[in-house]
């Protein structure tokens, strides 16, 4: 299927300033969970449990305990996004100047070039949370793998949360996790979905703690010393509370997700079209289900 152009201009001539492009919510989870490299298709991760326990001194060496060894193997996707632009789509506005040699003006080429690595930013943030594996174009995401996973402590019963319930859910959370997790030297982090992040923030508010209300998504995220990590692609009424090394986002290369090809066919094919086009892997996988707890719909 095609790339298709919508162009709406009021303005014919020389352009007025640079090309305003979409917002876009960044790929913050990465910045929360453990990011696994150099990855060729798949990775095995191998999980060590040994419970230690003691044992009365003696003279002799008298092995004891058991070392459990299992499994997780990460597997990575292929994706790619491609955009074709026909130069003549821009003749009738401030691209005319640069038209008349045949070129594409420098701006829009760097505009669609930072609307791509936004887009694309916005879209894995997405999957990483509610990405399902039987759609095309998509990876399952944590909600899903976790979701199939027995062991994960989910809590019942869960509701939409606001300002009114928001402190008391999240308390659900953090009971619902391990203490052995919760007392680690690797202290977990509490994932949360946009909304929950605004609803703490004005539950906070009416209780009195006014910097919510002036410092607004500024303000230290944290509750009762656990990190908040807000998840834009998280779903509503969602959260997780894991170590981050326990959540995996999984690629090939890093430098794929920051680069954007741009090829101009005049030369190649003789029209007037120019192509964009980024490739890269991705995939997420988890270590222990059973140190991790979760809230929401889907778990």
């Amino acid at each position: 299927m095609a790339t298709t152009t919508s162009l709406t201009t009021t303005y014919a001539g020389k352009e007025a300033g640079a090309y305003i492009k979409s917002a876009f919510y960044a790929n913050e989870t990465l910045k929360y969970i453990t990011v696994k490299e150099n990855i060729d298709y798949k990775q095995v991760v191998r999980k060590l449990v040994d419970n230690i326990t003691f044992a009365d001194d003696t003279c002799d060496f008298t092995p004891t305990g058991t070392v459990t060894l299992t499994e997780r193997v990460l597997t990575l996707e292929k994706f790619q996004v491609h955009r074709q632009l026909c130069k003549n789509d821009f003749l009738a506005d401030w691209q005319a100047i640069e038209e008349q040699n045949d070129s594409l003006n420098g701006s829009l080429q760097d505009a669609m070039i930072a609307n791509l690595l936004g887009g694309i930013a916005q879209r894995n943030e997405y999957l990483i949370w509610q990405g399902v594996a039987a759609n095309a174009g998509e990876y399952g995401g944590f909600v899903e793998v976790l979701g199939a996973d027995a062991t994960v402590n989910v809590v019942s019963s869960p509701v939409a949360i606001d300002s009114t319930n928001v402190i008391a859910k999240i308390g659900l959370l953090v009971a619902a996790t391990p203490t052995a997790v919760k007392a680690a030297a690797e202290k977990p982090v509490i994932y949360i979905s946009q909304n929950i992040w605004e609803a703490f923030m004005i539950a906070n508010a009416a209780a009195g703690n006014g910097w919510y209300t002036y410092g607004g998504p500024d303000m230290p995220k944290s509750y009762l010393g656990y990190q908040l990590a807000v998840c834009p692609g998280m779903p509503n009424n969602h959260m997780v509370m894991a170590q981050p090394s326990n959540l995996w986002f999984g690629t090939n290369v890093l430098s794929q997700w920051n680069e954007i090809k741009f090829l101009d066919m005049s030369d190649l094919d003789g029209s007037d079209n120019v192509r964009f086009k980024a490739r890269f892997f991705a995939g997420v996988q988890y270590g222990f289900g059973n140190e991790i707890a979760a809230y929401g719909s889907g778990f």
